[in-house]
């Protein structure tokens, strides 16, 4: 075995988490994995997941046209032979006039993710990954999203065995990986997914990550399993030892050094004192006062407040506002509470005068004050 080349048991690992580090790492190579008669091969170019290809008769392009009713068996079985004279059978059924060239490019990238799928669901086999050139005779280069590929594939999982395997026991311990946001907003990820990623606050434990949610525990398991999968979460220690070593952005930083849960708890306990204070002063009139300041706010960044509500007490719904603020750009979005907080003072100057505006100020001030750290 030389120093290129890595091999394996998947009953032990499991595809994702053969791939992930190869993704992580930009790799470029060719990963072959075997199960019984049947090969199933992934090439990957700089950390992308590019093509691949099985011997299982049931994943062949024909086959899988088939079974999506594209085509009939007549076409099936006369694009066979294609096979048989190492002709690609895509190429006989344009050809023959079974399908369009479009439907072509469409299928064989529905056959590419059927073989990556097939392959998340093995739970036994061995593989074997070399790197370096990809044969460019062999392979076909598709467009796709490698994070959407691996989720798609855990989402399809429905042992539980596989599941739990896949996530790590209760004590495991998870955090948002470095580049999240960056993951997060290439991603289509589901609502509850992108739950999940809000509700991670800093450090937790798998037991922690499910009592804080809804949902039941066998389907935060499975998209806890899908997000790592994908890169947007690191198992601690594990994956972020290695990883958060690495040069990281100015806003990756200010967020380790305060999650993000912490900024919008800060920010609530600020814009609640606010809130507080221009009710008392304005009474029926504050609530004007709010709309105006939150048009201004959501007209310089909508993505942010999108979907959040105020509460009779003037906090801003955590859930909601760390959703938006994990799928978007971390440090301009935290930024844009500040904003809000600029605006509404500015509004107070405005319609009460700058004496209660100064008040303002030096208890917001006050406030930031007791909420740093000491010693």
């Amino acid at each position: 075995m030389t120093a290129s080349t890595v091999r394996g048991d998947l009953s032990a690992s499991g595809l994702p988490q053969v791939v992930r580090p190869l993704v992580r790492a930009r790799k470029t190579g060719v990963l072959r994995c075997t199960r019984d008669r049947f090969v199933k091969t992934v090439y990957i170019s700089e950390g992308r997941l590019i093509f691949a290809t099985s011997t299982d008769p049931d994943d062949r392009l024909g086959e899988m046209l088939m079974r999506k009713g594209l085509i009939t068996y007549r076409a099936l079985q006369d694009s066979v032979p294609a096979l048989q004279a190492g002709k690609r059978q895509g190429t006989l059924l344009v050809e023959n006039g079974a399908i369009r060239s479009r439907d072509l490019v469409e299928g064989v990238a529905d056959q590419v993710q059927e073989i990556v799928h097939g392959l998340i669901q093995w739970e036994s086999g061995h593989y074997e990954f070399v790197e370096g050139p990809l044969p460019s005779k062999e392979v076909i280069v598709l467009r796709m999203s490698t994070g959407d590929l691996l989720l798609e594939g855990v989402r399809r999982v429905q042992r539980w065995s596989r599941i739990r395997a896949g996530v790590g026991g209760l004590e495991q311990k998870y955090a948002l990986a470095a580049d999240s946001s960056a993951l997060v907003s290439a991603l289509s990820l589901q609502k509850e997914e992108l739950n999940l990623v809000a509700s991670l606050d800093g450090v937790m434990t798998l037991e922690e990550v499910c009592a804080a949610s809804r949902q039941s525990d066998y389907l935060i398991c499975r998209s806890l399993w899908g997000l790592w999968a994908a890169g947007v979460v690191d198992r601690v220690p594990q994956d972020a030892a290695a990883e958060r070593k690495e040069k990281t952005e100015p806003h990756v930083e200010r967020v380790r050094g305060a999650s993000i849960g912490r900024e919008i708890e800060g920010f609530n306990r600020l814009h609640s004192f606010l809130f507080e204070l221009v009710g008392y002063e304005l009474r029926e009139r504050a609530s004007a006062f709010f709309e105006r300041a939150f048009s201004r706010a959501n007209a310089e960044q909508p993505a942010l407040f999108e979907g959040v509500a105020v509460d009779g007490g003037g906090a801003l719904d955590a859930i909601a506002l760390r959703r938006n603020i994990v799928g978007g750009e971390i440090a301009r979005y935290l930024d844009g509470l500040e904003r809000l907080l600029e605006i509404e003072v500015a509004l107070v100057g405005e319609t009460m005068g700058e004496r209660k505006a100064a008040i303002i100020k030096d208890g917001l001030r006050e406030l930031r004050a007791q909420s740093r750290p000491t010693g």
